[in-house]
């Protein structure tokens, strides 16, 4: 979930209508080890997530950064939650690497993800040249695997833009970027689509949704809500999930956190809630996890 992204490599029951029932269930996958797993994301009959990518003897390997690699895994979907029998996503670059975060089309026939600019960029925080992290568009060829990559084409290689999430029409594109006019480490901003070939023009989600801290991992579900994390005060520690309604019209809502048991004291990221808007995945570095991040299903949402 850190690697090369150099910016960081109680949900209240109240009257906009975000509820969460007492009762939710979440259970540690037993995927889970001290590598990272994390992103994990629904689409039809799979579940897609990030991994690191390892040696054969299975450690994580590292770039002349420090920095970790992750690659896409995919496995079939399961009534439990459970990710088992995975296995590293067909993709026809073979070359490509450090792929993670990644959301789909509907019909899975595209996914954006997060990868790194070929040249060099500079980095702000740092004052040095480095891949700064990028968005890239891939799309899915029956007997071919993932193909056809292209680069976002707002994506300047002197920023950092990460974690993508599409609406569910497909028509926009949520996600975090540092270019000029961010409030905070990294911000929550949104793009138009059409076809999954031409882009409108980069928005912020504004003050009322951006603090003056970091803003990662967008994800909104099938009734238009937002959720995100934050390190913003207010939390119960580390990074945690807060939602707000794209739909509402009080102008004074503000994103409020989930209640225990989806956010702990630990890092909460990662929220993906599925079309049934009762089960879903997060990813967590709380107490009691495996060491790296962690892969959480849960139920009665």
């Amino acid at each position: 979930m850190k690697a090369k992204f150099t910016l960081f490599t109680v949900l209240l029951c109240f009257i906009f209508g975000f509820s969460q029932s007492e009762d939710v269930e979440i259970k540690k996958l037993k995927i889970n080890t001290d590598l990272d797993h994390f992103a994990a994301r629904v689409v039809g009959d799979k579940v897609f997530f990030s991994h690191n990518l390892t040696t054969k003897r299975g450690r994580a390997i590292k770039d002349k950064y420090d920095g970790f690699i992750y690659i896409m895994y995919e496995a079939p979907l399961s009534a439990d939650g459970e990710i088992k029998d995975e296995k590293p996503i067909t993709k026809t670059e073979l070359g490509r690497f450090n792929m993670s975060s990644a959301t789909f089309s509907k019909d899975g026939k595209y996914m954006y993800f997060t990868t790194n600019q070929i040249d060099k960029g500079t980095n702000k925080l740092k004052g040095v040249d480095t891949y700064n992290l990028q968005i890239q568009r891939a799309e899915y060829e029956e007997g071919k695997g993932w193909t056809n990559f292209e680069t976002l084409p707002f994506c300047d290689p002197d920023h950092n833009y990460a974690h993508p999430a599409l609406s569910p029409d497909g028509s926009t594109l949520y996600f975090i970027a540092d270019v000029k006019g961010t409030k905070g480490k990294s911000d929550l901003y949104k793009v138009s689509v059409s076809n999954h070939s031409t882009y409108g023009e980069v928005t912020s989600l504004g003050e009322t949704i951006n603090s003056s801290r970091t803003e990662i991992f967008p994800f909104v579900s099938a009734d238009n809500k937002l959720y995100f994390s934050s390190d913003r005060r207010g939390g119960k520690g580390g990074l945690d999930i807060y939602v707000y309604d794209l739909d509402t019209n009080d102008a004074k809502q503000e994103p409020k956190p989930l209640e225990e048991p989806i956010n702990s004291r630990g890092d909460d990221f990662s929220f993906f809630l599925n079309e049934d808007l009762t089960t879903g995945y997060i990813s967590s570095r709380r107490y009691k996890g495996e060491g790296g991040d962690d892969l959480y299903y849960f139920e009665k949402f």
